[in-house]
C-alpha cells in the first residue's frame, strides 16, 4: 500500500506551476530562475538545481554501520548490502536522527511538517503506523532533531519492513494551531506498538493524519518531497537489506550520485564531501534502526 503520491511533490510539477507557487510564497528570485528554465515536470529531474535542491524527486539511499567509529565513516550503497537474517520476527525502533536542509522554497526560516506512515506486521491484523512532527530550519542548516522516535516496537515480518515519508512546506500562518499541536510532546513521542493490535491507537493515528490533511488543504502549503523506504531480506538490486544501523535518505538524482565521494563525519554528525569536508549540497534525512527493548 502506498500512502503518499510522489506526483504531488513540487519537483514533479510543471515549470509553470513551480514558478507560480514560488511567486505565491514571495520567493521571487527562485521563481525567476524556474521561469527561465526550458524543461518542466519530470524533465527537471536530470538537472543540477544549484540553489533549488528541493526540486529533486529521486531518492539515494546509503547505510552507516552500527557502532561505526569516530571521525570520517564510510557510507555504503544500501542496495548492495546483505540483510541480517536474524532480524526476522524481531522488534525494532526507528528514529529520525538528522534532517539537513540545503534549500527549501520561501525566504527566511522554513516551517516543515514531516509525516511518516507504514504497517506494523502483526499476524492476522496489521496495525497502521502514522506519525507526524514539525520543525523549523534555515537553508544550509540542520533541524533541531536528534533521535526523535518515529516508530517504536515495530514487528519485523518475514519480508522485512517498509515505511513512507513526506515533507510539507508550511507557509500559511493560519495553520499555527495545527502546527503547535503536532509539536506537542504527546505527538512527538512516537507510536509505541505492542505485539497485538491496539484499538486505542487508531484515534491517535487518525489525529496525526487528519491534522496533516488540514494543513495540506491550504493553498500556500505544499508537499515538497516523498519517499518509500523498503528494507527486506532479499538480494534484489533495487531493494535495501535490513540491518541495525543508520539509513541516509538523500533527495537527489540517482544518475549523478556516487557514495564513494561522501562520508559520515561523526564529530559534526553530518554527511560531508570527502574532497572539501563540507556538508553535501542536498537535502537529506538520517534514520536510525535499532533493537527495541521495551515491553
Amino acid at each position: 500500500m502506498e500512502y503518499f503520491d510522489q506526483a504531488e511533490s513540487l519537483g514533479s510539477k510543471s515549470r509553470e506551476r513551480i514558478t507560480q507557487y514560488l511567486q505565491e510564497i514571495g520567493d521571487d528570485d527562485a521563481a525567476d530562475r524556474f521561469g527561465r528554465k526550458t524543461t518542466g515536470g519530470q524533465g527537471l529531474a536530470g538537472r543540477v538545481f544549484g540553489n533549488d535542491q528541493y526540486a529533486y524527486t529521486g531518492i539515494v539511499l546509503g547505510y552507516i554501520a552500527e557502532g561505526a567509529g569516530g571521525g570520517s565513516v564510510p557510507i555504503a550503497n544500501a542496495s548492495t548490502m546483505d540483510a541480517n537474517q536474524s532480524l526476522k520476527g524481531s522488534r525494532i525502533k526507528i528514529t529520525l536522527d538528522k534532517f539537513y536542509v540545503e534549500s527549501y522554497p520561501g525566504l527566511g526560516t522554513h516551517s516543515i511538517l514531516c509525516e511518516f506512515a507504514g504497517k506494523n506486521q502483526i499476524v492476522g491484523n496489521p496495525e497502521e503506523m502514522r506519525f507526524a512532527l514539525t520543525t523549523e530550519v534555515n537553508d544550509k542548516s540542520s533541524a533541531a532533531i536528534s533521535g526523535a522516535p518515529v516508530f517504536l516496537g515495530v514487528s519485523v515480518g518475514q519480508d522485512g519492513i517498509a515505511f513512507e515519508g513526506r515533507l510539507i512546506n508550511v507557509r500559511s500562518s493560519t495553520d499555527e494551531l495545527l502546527i503547535d499541536a503536532l509539536g506537542t510532546d504527546t505527538l512527538r513521542s512516537g507510536l509505541s506498538l505492542l505485539t497485538v493490535a491496539q484499538p486505542a491507537l487508531k484515534p491517535f493515528v487518525g489525529l496525526a493524519s487528519n491534522a496533516v490533511k488540514a494543513v495540506l488543504s491550504r493553498s500556500k502549503n505544499r508537499q515538497i518531497y516523498s519517499f518509500r523506504l523498503g528494507l527486506d531480506f532479499g538480494k534484489g538490486s533495487t531493494s535495501a537489506g535490513l540491518q541495525h544501523g543508520s539509513y541516509v535518505v538523500v533527495q537527489a538524482d540517482t544518475a549523478m550520485w556516487d557514495w564513494s565521494n561522501v562520508a559520515w563525519n561523526s564529530d559534526s554528525s553530518s554527511v560531508i564531501l570527502k574532497s572539501s569536508g563540507e556538508s553535501i549540497p542536498f537535502n537529506y534525512m538520517v534514520f536510525g534502526v535499532t533493537e527495541f527493548s521495551g515491553p
